[in-house]
């Protein structure tokens, strides 16, 4: 059994030594796992991203709304929840029920700022790409990606890159061709 890397969730300003880490339960995946509902997963290694089904056409499509690189925090809610928690690559992950993380709110206030910030984050970020989808196009959202978040042009696949700005791969190859 492998110990949680704790020096890449140095941002969530958990002591090494909190009783907290010993309730993770340690989760390899590989590409195309889904992860269970009701529960947090810290991803060590490897990519998940998180896409939604479009049942409005005829022919059935998956949107990408995110992606979660080592260090990051996600969590996968009720069993109804339309969005789907994928890998696109093998890993590692550390597991905790969403019961257990509530219990530990009620007997350790300190977990709030863990769960603020995350929270803060999340909506920071989604308010952010929410903008960024508005006001710009594709080619646009490529360029940020470039500049900004150059890891995911070099980590995800072209297929879900395209999904996550809204667009067809072809169209992504042709932005990729015209930039270059």
């Amino acid at each position: 059994m492998n110990n949680i890397n704790k020096a890449i969730f140095s941002h969530l300003n958990v002591e090494d030594n909190d009783p907290v880490w010993e309730k993770f339960a340690e989760v390899q995946f590989s590409k195309k796992n889904k992860f269970p509902d009701d529960k947090a997963y810290l991803v060590e290694d490897g990519l998940v991203r998180k896409y939604y089904i479009n049942h409005s056409s005829d022919i059935e499509t998956e949107i990408c709304a995110d992606f979660y690189f080592p260090g990051d925090i996600f969590t996968v809610g009720e069993t109804d929840s339309e969005g789907i928690y994928e890998a696109i690559s093998n890993g590692l992950a550390w597991e905790i029920t969403l019961e257990e993380v509530k219990e530990m709110f009620f007997v350790n206030p300190q977990c709030r700022f863990v769960q603020n910030y995350y929270l803060s984050r999340k909506l920071n970020a989604a308010m952010k790409r929410e903008m960024l989808l508005l006001k710009n196009t594709p080619q646009d959202l490529y360029k940020y990606l470039l500049n900004h978040k150059p890891h995911y042009i070099q980590n995800i696949p072209l297929k879900y890159l395209a999904s996550y700005i809204g667009i067809t791969p072809i169209s992504l190859s042709r932005i990729r061709k015209r930039i270059s």
